[in-house]
């Protein structure tokens, strides 16, 4: 009988070493090791993260019309308009010299969608002016050729 228990002792270990080896990738099959990972980089401190600004749609002549829409916008500081031109004839500006209902808080370029001073320029149909605020205050603005019809929007931008 003892003969009979070594026999199952030996086999019984063979049966499990061979079950091992190959949990550990060591007893046949594919052999390749484990790829060990990366190490994650440690967070770069970085300036304390501002709000996103946003973007305000204003229509330039919507439907054919003399006008902005919508004729009034709040925004804050840093945020940006952008007027499209949905029909031909128009422009955007609050320079002074294009019209005197136009004006701009102290400090405060003015914008326009042409170069220069031409005041009478129009823009093409799907054209875009776009403007950053940073300067607070109330900015009034026209369509130079239409001002006179009441073609006149404002941009309020508070702190």
């Amino acid at each position: 009988m003892p003969r009979r228990r070594t026999y199952l002792r030996t086999a019984a270990a063979l049966t499990l070493g061979s079950a091992l080896a190959g949990c550990t990738g060591d007893g046949g099959g594919d052999s390749t090791p484990e790829p060990t990972p990366e190490p994650t980089p440690e967070p770069t401190p970085t300036a304390t993260p501002t709000p996103a600004s946003s973007v305000t749609d204003v229509a330039v002549g919507p439907e054919k019309r003399l006008r902005f829409e919508p004729e009034d916008v709040e925004i804050s500081v840093g945020d940006t308009v952008r007027w499209e031109a949905m029909s031909t004839g128009h422009n955007v500006t609050s320079h002074p010299d294009a019209s005197p209902k136009c004006e701009n808080p102290e400090g405060a370029e003015p914008f326009h969608s042409y170069e220069g001073d031409q005041h009478f320029a129009i823009m093409d149909v799907g054209e875009v002016l776009e403007h950053e605020f940073t300067v607070a205050g109330e900015y009034v603005y026209v369509c130079t050729p239409h001002a006179g019809q009441g073609m006149v929007g404002s941009v309020t931008v508070t702190e």
